[in-house]
């Protein structure tokens, strides 16, 4: 890829860096967290990688606002500007609104000097409409609240407006306090082994200088509020996983046999895997199963680090015909999605899929359901879950599978404690775990069992 564009100094004008990556993640569909980990270790000032991370995920988060202001600004509008000019404008615009602790002279003066090498009138074209953002901020951050409806609401929370409607009609007055919880970005949190290793770890991570702060319905789970645990001595000896809450209560629910073994499908990068072993220790093992060799040596790896002596691992693909018969008395599916209940740590998502995108892994989910049945013991509990909270690929796949089979039948949810509370039923086996309710991503569990 081209290089970032130096200024006089040979420094790297990271607006420039930053309005290329944009590109690299609306236009080509790459991820924001490979595109900046890629770029950030080029840079060796922490202050500029922490900038252009910054920026990049700030833009994201809020283009429709940063888009609605420069169609007030510019004759020819968003929809109609050259897209590196538009990208430029993106992170001026959203440098200006959003970040005082930048001036607005540098903010504009160094987007204007990596819009120049692009055409000899658009450092002024760039200057003229940053200006105008800059001198009308408060009427700008001002105008979402103005705007009813879908298109109030798409600004007022940084989402397309197909999803803005969508969840306006779905959950009516509820949707604003989700579509808010969901852009806003996700702390990082840490599941333990158990009591044990929670005992060692946490003090280690407070003299390593990392807030954390207990999350009230998992006992073993813990939130860090800055800085990054996975560089800490107590993740790098195994003691915990990072991993969002949600992601863990698929493998809680699902009932397991007093003697395992248990089988994993779509098991990478692990942390399922991770809590299905801590729960079984001493009494069963997992069986890992993913397809490639890449996904497959994430899950090695953890699985090696956390020290998962009850661990197996099998490279194969989860909708083809598994090497095994119906011998598992409990079994995980967590399935391909459209991924969007992640929106807090993959904000990119909600740009780079569409409604008619949402539901077309169905027929790949009900695939693997089925061969996930086929190799299921007489009795034994299955546990189907999607980071997605949308009806097309949790509680109609879930009828689906049930209206296609006479095989399986409803298997009822239990819960305890706190987290009883915080599940949103979707029927007797089913639930939705819902970011405004608690501090986890957007999750779909349902349970079936094999009639004997």
């Amino acid at each position: 890829r081209k290089p970032a564009f130096r200024g006089r100094d040979d420094r790297t004008n990271l607006r420039a860096l930053a309005a290329r990556l944009l590109a690299e993640i609306l236009d080509e569909s790459q991820s924001l967290k490979g595109v900046l980990q890629r770029e950030q270790s080029r840079l060796p000032k922490e202050e500029d990688r922490a900038l252009l991370r910054e920026t990049v995920a700030g833009v994201i988060r809020r283009l429709p606002l940063l888009d609605w202001a420069v169609d007030e600004f510019t004759e020819r509008g968003a929809a109609n500007t050259q897209p590196e000019l538009l990208n430029l404008l993106r992170v001026g615009a959203y440098q200006l609104l959003f970040m005082d602790r930048i001036p607005a002279y540098a903010a504009v003066h160094e987007t204007v000097e990596g819009a120049k090498p692009l055409n000899p009138g658009a450092g002024g074209f760039v200057n003229g409409i940053l200006r105008s953002i800059g001198e009308n901020k408060a009427s700008i951050l001002d105008a979402p609240y103005r705007y009813s409806g879908q298109e109030g609401l798409a600004l007022r929370t940084g989402m397309p407006g197909w999803l803005a409607w969508r969840y306006s009609e779905r959950f009516g007055d509820e949707a604003e306090t989700l579509l808010r919880a969901l852009s806003e970005p996700a702390p990082t949190t840490l599941v333990f082994a158990d009591s044990g290793s929670m005992a060692q770890g946490l003090p280690v991570l407070a003299r390593e200088g990392f807030a954390v702060e207990a999350d009230d319905a998992f006992p073993l789970t813990v939130h860090v509020r800055e800085g990054n645990p996975t560089e800490s001595e107590a993740f790098r000896r195994g003691w915990c996983y990072a991993m969002d809450a949600a992601s863990q209560v698929p493998a809680r629910l699902l009932p397991l046999p007093p003697k395992g073994p248990v089988l994993d499908l779509c098991a990478a990068p692990g942390g399922k895997t991770f809590v299905l072993a801590s729960r079984l220790k001493g009494s069963g093992w997992v069986l890992a199963l993913d397809r490639g060799a890449r996904r497959m040596r994430k899950v090695r790896d953890n699985v090696r680090r956390l020290g998962l002596d009850n661990v197996r691992l099998l490279r194969a693909e989860a909708m083809g015909y598994l090497p095994f018969g119906p011998v598992w008395k409990a079994v995980l599916l967590d399935a391909p999605c459209s991924s969007l209940g992640t929106l807090r740590r993959n904000p990119e998502i909600r740009w780079q899929i569409g409604e008619k995108d949402v539901g077309k892994a169905s027929l790949v989910q009900l695939a693997m359901l089925r061969e996930a049945e086929r190799v299921l013991a007489p009795g034994g509990c299955l546990a189907y879950s999607v980071c997605s909270i949308e009806p097309e690929e949790t509680t109609e796949v879930a009828e689906r599978f049930l209206e296609s089979t006479r095989g399986m039948e409803a298997f009822p949810l239990k819960a305890q404690g706190p987290l009883a509370g915080l599940l949103e039923p979707a029927g007797a086996n089913q639930a939705y775990l819902l970011p405004h309710r608690h501090r986890w991503d957007g999750f779909f569990v349902a349970l079936f069992r094999k009639r004997r």
